[in-house]
């Protein structure tokens, strides 16, 4: 209905005004003009006062917008064919009057887009036209053989209309969705004009703040100035992409409808998550940045989505600036009061006819070029919180929106912060400390809430003391550093520069946390720069720090087990490919990860390498490559009877097909990679086949399967590769992806037992080879090692030899699939923010 309404909005107005106009106009024609034998002057007012609201629609109070749509087909059934068709009738269905109700039936298909409505408001005004005509008549009407004629193309007529009317509906549809879709391209460019202005002052600044290079000017050193500026203007930048990244996401969850996840709503409080989106919110400049202020008339507590609330802020605040263009002395003012956070600016206000519509999709407040569909989005989320989103307005006075929050009561907050406590105390149980800051309360009170948790504290009162406590050999070394990044003598910053620059230090790989009142991203920017792992706000309280930290000690673990990007330190790495481009690819990922690759264009190269007795602890090798490909030069490695015989090899290819991993598989290759090849897919394989390699158990008898006889693993925890797990977590895959691979592990050993029961012997061996690659990359250890035990007789065409091989292996796919899930449920509760 509300579809309709808006659709018909104009149709309303002006028909309203044509209604007004032309019966008393006709009227007069018909009887002193063109004089004809029955008018009816009450008929003609009536129909023309019943239009009068009409024309006013828009001013209509709110408790009453919902009747218009009734009011309006009313009306139509009575200004048009009830009017047209009495008339008709006392006029004896003369030529004239039978062209005015052709004329009636099309104009009222004009109005309504529905056919069955357009059927229904025809019946109802003919029938009862007709039956007022009659009862009205002195005497009966008498219909003329031309009149009966002219009567029975009235079906006809009917029936085209109806037609007409379909095709209109059917237009308005199209016209909508074409709209709908300029609007969504005009809104996205509209709003990302922005950032990307900002960015372009931001490459301007670098470009003014970068030394010469010229051959007059040699010198190529920043000044302490220069590279403060340069700081802030890639805080700038990168604050411009992330806007213009939020812009995006925001306009297209709303028009797909995203859902906002409940588990993602967290308890923040109001004062200080409203400050985060001022702090953060990218101003033009200075000038506009000084319009804006926060007042905090009471603190509450507040269950949201960080990130949606921000986007929330983020576009009323953008709205308010818009509207505060054309005034200079306009201020912009958030207040925090009880359960309720409101953004009111003194700028031009928003129209009367505007605001009952202006949380509706593709509605605007008369921004050129925008959709409406942040507001939509606001309103949204507000619901999503359960709260409400109202705006009030005064043109050329002020408007104001408020957003209302539904109450969080005190024992939700206690159990949600114990919970909090409760999870944090074994992480951070017996946790060695060092808290650098030169404020001795806030040193204290950091202290007390470490120290509440189980962790050894000890303090710093300047970055000189801290550097000589972490330097000192004989004490144990610290777990985490949490710095305050501005401090007398020696700020955070240089603290943590001069610890990750001495490769010496014994806390040189320490965890460092900056502690900070700074501008977020520009603190951002520079603590990545210095070394630091993570920047936390002081006005999150002590909840807040507790979660960032507890954050920073898990992604630490997950570094450790996992080696960073220095897993592949010291391995040195081949990489034969004879397209240039893929190798320095391949040659940059693994440099990156601490690797020495070598490269060659060719088979024969890669044979080379090897006769030369080169150390080479993996291959990554193309498989057609001219000359001699990867297959061709793995069987010649894997016929050696020396060390290169047992070096893993990745094949590179094209190629997805069954025959060509087969190939591969076939030769020797340890694993096969589609290209492209993402680069944490090869970081993984290279750290999963190396680490095989290195077990002291590698291709021992029975050794490789760690399973018994009857494919069931010797202990519990042999069902998974808990290295490899490691790994996903480190390369952060744990995530919908590993779900999906874990569903997509089950529908495999279905297939494997339905093409089993079938004899289907090429689509068993299908998915068995399926299974070998979905369980060796999601960590089922036991399982990829029956499956490649029972793999070898499939490849050659015949049926594994072992005895109920496909129960086993079912059975042992259940096992891993309910052990990965349990995996993955335990890593998630361990890290909430993470998941997010």
């Amino acid at each position: 209905m509300g579809e309709i309404l808006e659709r018909s909005r104009l149709a309303i107005r002006w028909g309203g005004l044509l209604g007004l106009l032309c019966h008393p106009i006709y009227f007069v024609v018909w009887t002193y003009v063109l004089p004809q034998p029955y008018d009816n002057l009450f008929l003609r007012l009536s129909a023309a006062l019943v239009c009068i609201p009409l024309i006013f629609q828009a001013r209509w109070p709110q408790r009453f917008n919902r009747y218009l749509l009734i009011y309006w087909h009313a009306c139509l059934i009575y200004v048009l064919p009830f009017v047209c068709t009495f008339i008709t009738i006392r006029n004896g269905f003369s030529t004239m009057w039978m062209m005015t109700e052709v004329m009636m039936i099309f104009i009222l298909a004009l109005c309504i887009d529905s056919p069955l409505l357009l059927l229904a408001c025809l019946g109802i005004g003919v029938a009862t036209a007709s039956a007022a005509a009659v009862l009205s008549a002195p005497s009966p009407v008498v219909l003329s053989a031309a009149s009966q004629a002219d009567l029975a193309l009235l079906p006809v007529v009917v029936l085209c209309s109806m037609a007409f009317s379909y095709a209109v509906s059917k237009g308005h549809i199209f016209v909508e969705k074409n709209r709908a879709l300029q609007a969504l391209a005009s809104s996205i460019v509209h709003e990302m004009r922005n950032p990307l202005s900002q960015l372009k002052q931001v490459f301007e600044g670098i470009e003014a703040a970068l030394p010469s290079t010229s051959a007059a000017h040699r010198s190529t050193m920043l000044s302490a100035e220069d590279a403060a500026s340069l700081h802030r203007h890639l805080a700038q930048g990168k604050l411009s992409i992330e806007r213009g990244l939020r812009v995006i996401a925001m306009t297209l969850d709303e028009v797909g409808s995203k859902a906002i996840r409940p588990e993602r709503l967290a308890y923040l409080g109001a004062a200080a998550t409203t400050r985060k989106a001022l702090d953060e919110y990218g101003f033009a400049d200075d000038t506009e940045r000084s319009k804006a202020r926060l007042i905090v008339r009471e603190d509450f507590t507040f269950r949201v989505d960080e990130t949606v609330y921000l986007f929330t802020l983020f576009n009323l605040i953008k709205n308010a600036l818009h509207h505060m263009a054309a005034y200079p002395s306009a201020t912009l003012t958030l207040t925090i009061e009880r359960h309720a956070v409101s953004v009111r600016d003194t700028g031009a206000g928003v129209p009367p006819e505007v605001l009952p519509h202006l949380f509706n999709p593709f509605r605007t407040a008369g921004s050129t070029g925008a959709t409406g569909l942040g507001l939509a989005y606001c309103q949204r989320a507000m619901e999503a919180f359960g709260g409400s989103i109202e705006c009030r307005s005064e043109p050329g006075q002020f408007t104001e929106f408020t957003l209302r929050f539904p109450a969080v009561p005190e024992r939700e907050v206690a159990e949600y912060e114990r919970e909090i406590l409760d999870r944090a105390m074994p992480v951070f149980a017996g946790k060695r400390i060092l808290i650098v800051d030169d404020d001795e309360h806030h040193r204290t009170r950091t202290r007390r809430v470490l120290a509440g948790l189980g962790a050894v504290v000890s303090e710093a009162g300047n970055g000189q003391t801290a550097l000589a406590m972490l330097g000192d050999s004989e004490a144990e070394p610290s777990d985490l550093v949490l710095l305050d990044v501005n401090m007398p003598v020696l700020d955070g910053y240089a603290v943590a520069e001069k610890i990750r620059a001495n490769h010496a230090h014994p806390n040189q790989g320490v965890p460092i946390a900056g502690y900070t009142v700074e501008e977020g991203n520009v603190a951002q920017v520079r603590a990545r720069r210095a070394g630091m792992d993570i920047v936390i706000g002081k006005s999150g309280g002590a909840m807040g720090l507790i979660v960032a930290l507890e954050t920073l000690f898990a992604s630490g673990k997950r570094r450790r087990a996992y080696g960073g990007f220095d897993g592949l330190l010291g391995k040195a790495i081949l990489v034969a490919d004879d397209d240039v481009f893929s190798r320095q690819v391949a040659k940059a990922v693994l440099e990156r990860g601490g690797a020495r690759v070598m490269e060659a264009g060719h088979g024969h190269a890669v044979l080379a390498c090897v006769q030369s007795d080169m150390a080479i602890d993996a291959i990554v090798i193309d498989m057609n490559m001219p000359g001699m490909g990867g297959v061709e030069a793995t069987a010649s490695i894997r016929a050696r009877g020396d060390r290169y015989a047992l070096t893993p090899i990745i094949a590179l290819t094209s190629q997805s097909d069954m025959e060509a991993v087969r190939e591969c598989i076939a030769v020797g290759m340890n694993d096969v990679l589609v290209k492209p090849v993402q680069a944490a897919t090869l970081y993984a394989s290279l750290m999963t086949h190396l680490a095989r390699v290195h077990t002291p158990t590698h291709r021992t008898a029975n050794a490789d399967d760690a399973a018994t006889g009857d494919g069931q693993p010797a202990d519990e925890n042999a069902l998974l590769d808990e290295r490899h797990l490691d790994e996903l977590v480190g390369l952060d895959m744990l995530d919908q992806t590993f779900l999906d691979g874990i569903a997509q592990l089950r529908a495999l050993m279905g297939e494997i037992a339905n093409g089993a029961r079938l004899q289907d012997i090429e689509a068993t061996h299908e998915a068995l080879h399926r299974l070998l690659g979905v369980s060796g990359n999601i960590g089922a250890k036991a399982l990829h090692t029956y499956g490649r035990r029972i793999y070898p007789p499939m490849v050659e065409g015949r049926w594994p030899l072992e005895p109920e091989w496909v129960e086993r292996l079912g059975a042992l796919g259940a096992r891993s699939a309910e052990a990965l899930e349990g995996y993955f449920a335990s890593v998630a509760a361990l890290r909430p923010q993470l998941m997010r």
